[in-house]
């Protein structure tokens, strides 16, 4: 007689510690603050206003949304309550990923209190937690009756978030939320409130405006570009705005073509494209790059939007004098000679003795001194991108890739840092420089156009304080005092280079022979 054997039953089990690392799934508290707005629109019901009040105080947020569907007893545990899982659907809501709101209660504050009640409810159900972080179990609550603040036809919904330990700024949230659901507030089906004072959507000046509808990932895709007059608005910025059912998702995109760090004409563009069908990442911050839906679409709006961008990218940008483009190159190799001496270790570990002095701080004269181009060789003397590999073949019918610089080793990190190039070009007034990588080369771009720019006339002092500070930035240092004091310290370094350079020119410099009358 044979034994059956016993079959072990196995379940999947959730730490309730894992929700706690879903608090920090957002950039910024403004970012989590959106996510509880996100829930509110998701409940607005058709053919009524929702009403989103927030009231931001040192400390505390309050969220109130009256007119959309509300929640109940059942709502409140089965959607509001319970992790990983939600009722909606892509393409139907913003939220769909069951932790958005719930995670950005932890993200803010400590404690919290809910008050809501459905359309239909004559009472309102309270329930609170006053050590929400303390993740080391989930969550069992009393719901408490209360009377209801609105009409039993209107849905209610009220968070107070306490004990909030994240800066909010409440000057600047109109605008962003202004410009996040633009299309909603425009179109009524959204009235956002902060502190009292009605938030109006972002417009934005255009000189010509063109609407589209075409067909990209299966569905009809709507919205439409246009280009900023000329000079652009200082208060917007370029670029095709993606919507996600009213909401707007990531930065400003260009569909595959360059942007203003490319071509300075290119900050004219600007457009919205409504794409509900795209899949979008769970904090809202991007669409899914990788998905079968954004890549057709991509191709189709690059294609869509390619006269635009051809007739913009011919328009001649700001002229640079070629005294500034020989500055430029000047700049380059005083900031190659001294990245040089930022490889050896030791020109940002020296310390300020009590004399005003430092200690053991590199000299100039042991800096190894770079070597002259040979007549017709390039003039590299930076270095490449960490990432560069080989320089890949041009394809055919298109212009040589441009050399990168060679891979040079040194004492210090093995990998240099800084530029390849230094280049003067028109990019939106509002920038002093950018830090691009084109053809495999990194490039300081110094804007043309920036006002000092102009008063300085592109001397080289103001080029060299402009393209060292871009270098700091790749620096590994994250405090304004640390970033300070490396620009402070490169700068010296680099006058004193350029002083010397200037002495041994000067030096070398053949006297005119005498004549005199015999």
């Amino acid at each position: 007689m044979t034994t059956a054997k016993r079959l072990r039953v196995v379940r999947e089990r959730i730490d309730p510690r894992l929700t706690a690392a879903l608090f920090a799934n957002y950039r910024s508290a403004t970012d989590a603050l959106l996510e509880l707005v996100d829930n509110a629109v998701d409940s607005r019901l058709d053919g009524r206003p929702l009403e989103v009040d927030l009231a931001v105080r040192p400390g505390t947020v309050v969220l109130t949304a009256v007119g959309g569907a509300g929640m109940g007893p059942a709502e409140l545990e089965r959607d509001y309550l319970r992790w990983g899982a939600s009722r909606k659907r892509a393409g139907d809501r913003i939220g769909r990923f069951g932790q958005g709101g719930k995670a950005a209660v932890g993200h803010l504050g400590n404690r919290f209190a809910v008050v809501a009640s459905p359309v239909g409810g004559e009472r309102a159900h309270a329930f609170s937690d006053d050590a929400y972080r303390d993740r080391s179990r989930l969550r069992t609550y009393e719901l408490h009756e209360r009377s209801k603040p609105v009409d039993a036809g209107v849905g209610y919904v009220r968070i107070e978030i306490g004990e909030v330990d994240k800066r909010i700024d409440a000057r600047k949230l109109p605008a962003r939320l202004g410009e996040v659901y633009r299309p909603l507030i425009a179109s009524g089906e959204l009235v956002l409130r902060v502190n009292r004072a009605p938030v109006a959507p972002v417009e934005w000046p255009t000189a010509e405006r063109h609407a589209f509808a075409v067909r990209g990932g299966g569905r009809i895709v709507r919205g439409w570009y246009g280009l900023f007059p000329d000079p652009p608005s200082l208060s917007a910025d370029p670029g095709i705005r993606i919507y996600h059912l009213g909401r707007l998702i990531g930065s400003p995109d260009w569909f595959g073509h360059p942007g203003p760090a490319q071509h300075p004409a290119l900050n004219r563009l600007v457009g919205e494209v409504e794409l509900p069908h795209v899949p979008i990442t769970m904090n809202k911050s991007d669409v899914d790059r990788g998905s079968a839906e954004w890549a057709t679409v991509e191709a189709r709006l690059h294609r869509l939007l390619a006269p635009i961008v051809r007739r913009l990218t011919r328009e001649e940008g700001a002229r640079v004098s070629p005294q500034a483009l020989r500055t430029a190159d000047q700049v380059r190799r005083i900031l190659a000679r001294a990245l040089r001496l930022l490889e050896s270790g030791k020109l940002f570990e020296s310390e300020i003795g009590g004399d005003g002095g430092t200690k053991d701080q590199l000299t100039l004269e042991e800096a190894p001194r770079e070597r002259e181009p040979a007549p017709g060789e390039a003039a590299t003397g930076a270095e490449p991108t960490p990432e560069a590999g080989p320089t890949p073949e041009a394809e055919p019918g298109e212009p040589d890739q441009l050399p990168r610089p060679p891979r040079t080793t040194g004492s210090g990190s093995g990998r240099r840092r800084g530029i390849g190039e230094v280049v003067i070009r028109a990019l939106d007034p509002r920038l002093r420089s950018a830090m691009v990588v084109e053809d495999g080369v990194r490039r300081v771009v110094i804007n043309s156009r920036y006002p000092l720019y102009e008063v300085r006339k592109g001397d080289l002092w103001y080029q060299l304080e402009t393209a060292l500070r871009e270098v700091c930035v790749t620096i590994p240092e994250t405090t304004v005092p640390e970033f300070e004091r490396k620009v402070n310290e490169l700068m010296l370094v680099s006058l004193a280079l350029a002083a010397r350079r200037r002495r041994r020119r000067s030096r070398e410099r053949p006297t005119r022979p005498i004549w005199r009358e015999g």
